[in-house]
């Protein structure tokens, strides 16, 4: 697995076949490789558009996006973008742009807890 930050790519093999994973919309901003192997990215949230899914999502061992993190809860219109995200041992946290703290299950991409910090 390669890490390539200065020319925003992720690339691997893949049963001997190299493949590579670009951002979808924007640019990289975290990328973080999880305990199981999976890789979760965020890409800069200004301008970011990839129908109508979030900016924060998983991509499994074999460079393929498992799924997207869901917007906070701020209503059906509202697109809140993940401005960035921490661990803390086994446990991942994202904070969207309008103040909300959501704690990620990493396995399939649900949200767990949900807090508004401003």
């Amino acid at each position: 697995m390669n890490i390539d930050l200065k020319n925003n790519e992720i690339q691997g093999y893949v049963n001997g076949i190299k493949k590579t994973h670009k951002p979808l919309s924007t640019e990289f901003r975290e990328i973080e490789i999880l305990p199981d192997g999976k890789i979760l990215v965020i890409e800069y949230y200004y301008k970011f558009k990839y129908q109508n899914f979030s900016n924060l999502y998983c991509l499994n061992r074999n460079i393929e996006i498992e799924w997207f993190l869901p917007f906070p809860d701020n209503g059906p219109d509202d697109f809140d973008y993940y401005v960035g995200f921490s661990s803390f041992g086994d446990n991942i946290f994202a904070n969207s742009w309008s103040c909300f703290r959501v704690e990620v299950d990493t396995k399939n991409g649900r949200i767990l807890s949900e807090e508004f910090t401003k």
